[in-house]
C-alpha cells in the first residue's frame, strides 16, 4: 500500500503516525514476497501492539478535547479493531509461547487485517474527523462550536455500518 496525500486528515500528529502504519506494513508485505515473513511478524505484531495504545489513545484525546460528535462510534471502531488484534496476538503466542518464528498464514491474515483498517478506518472514518478538525475553530468554546452542516460525520458512519 503506497501513502497518498489524500489520505491525510490534516492533523500532522496524527498523519505521521498512519505513514508509519503504512511503512511497518509494507514492510511485512514485502517480507511476505521475499519468504521471510516468519521472521518479520514478530516484529509488526509488537509495533502494532505499541502502535493501538498510543495512537488510539492520542486520537481518542483530540477527539474528546475538540468535542467530536461521532467519538463513541469511533472509540467503538477503535475497540473493534483491538479485538481482531488481541486474535492475531493469540495466534502468534501459541507458537511455543511466541518463541517459534511466525508463520505464513498468520502474517497474511495480519496483513489483510491491517489493510482492511486502513481502507474502511483511516480511508474514510479518519477522514472525517479530519475534515471535523479542519473546520471547526481551535479557539472557540466547547458550548459556542457547531459542526458545519456540509460534514455529517453520524450520517457518513451510517453508510458504512462495516465501519
Amino acid at each position: 500500500m503506497e501513502w497518498t496525500e489524500d489520505l491525510a486528515v490534516g492533523n500532522d500528529t496524527i498523519d505521521f503516525q498512519h505513514k508509519e502504519l503504512f511503512r511497518r506494513i509494507n514492510d511485512l508485505v514485502l517480507a511476505v514476497h521475499n519468504s521471510v515473513c516468519k521472521y518479520k511478524i514478530t516484529d509488526v505484531i509488537t509495533f502494532l501492539e505499541d502502535y493501538i495504545s498510543f495512537h488510539f489513545g492520542e486520537e481518542e484525546q483530540l477527539m474528546q478535547g475538540r468535542s467530536y460528535p461521532a467519538y463513541r462510534a469511533h472509540k467503538a471502531q477503535h475497540e473493534k479493531f483491538k479485538r481482531n488484534f488481541v486474535k492475531l496476538k493469540k495466534e502468534l503466542l501459541k507458537l511455543d509461547g511466541g518463541k517459534k518464528p511466525g508463520s505464513y498464514g498468520l502474517s497474511v491474515r495480519t496483513n489483510q487485517v491491517v489493510v482492511d483498517w486502513i481502507v474502511e478506518h483511516i480511508a474514510k472514518v479518519d477522514k472525517l474527523f479530519g475534515q471535523f478538525l479542519r473546520q471547526e475553530p481551535v479557539s472557540c468554546p466547547v458550548l459556542v462550536c457547531k459542526i458545519p452542516k456540509k460534514v455529517n460525520i453520524k450520517n457518513s458512519l451510517k453508510q458504512h455500518p462495516s465501519l
